[in-house]
């Protein structure tokens, strides 16, 4: 239900997990840059970045686009549904799930800001 309301107003530059593209063909982009005169190519690890989202403003985010008021609740409730740890259900306060088929588009919906203030300022970029 997400991607077809979110995927098509992605940055262009996002190739991450996202239909119809691929990490090869980020690699064919980039190496256009570079062939185009670029000389840097910058790696970022974004290490722990998602342990860290905030709900309120990360659900802030979705409700521009979303109206379905159950969808909105069911994403809170996905944020908040908590971890598991030594067989004790810990609640979440903050932080994105990883590794289930929702955390792709929800990953992507949190780093489109992200890559369009970078493509605003000029910089070529593949994510």
């Amino acid at each position: 239900m997400l991607t077809p309301i979110f995927d098509p107003h992605f940055s262009g530059a996002s190739f991450g997990f996202r239909p119809g593209r691929s990490a090869h063909r980020a690699v064919q982009v980039a190496r256009r840059a570079v062939d185009d005169g670029l000389c840097w190519v910058v790696d970022v690890d974004l290490d722990r970045f998602f342990d860290r989202v905030q709900f309120d403003v990360f659900m802030a985010r979705v409700a521009r686009k979303v109206d379905d008021r159950r969808l909105l609740k069911f994403i809170r409730r996905y944020l908040e549904a908590g971890v598991m740890v030594d067989g004790v259900k810990l609640a979440t306060e903050e932080g994105m799930p990883q590794g289930s088929p929702l955390s792709p588009i929800l990953s992507n919906m949190m780093l489109d800001d992200l890559d369009r203030e970078l493509w605003q300022r000029g910089h070529r970029f593949v994510r």
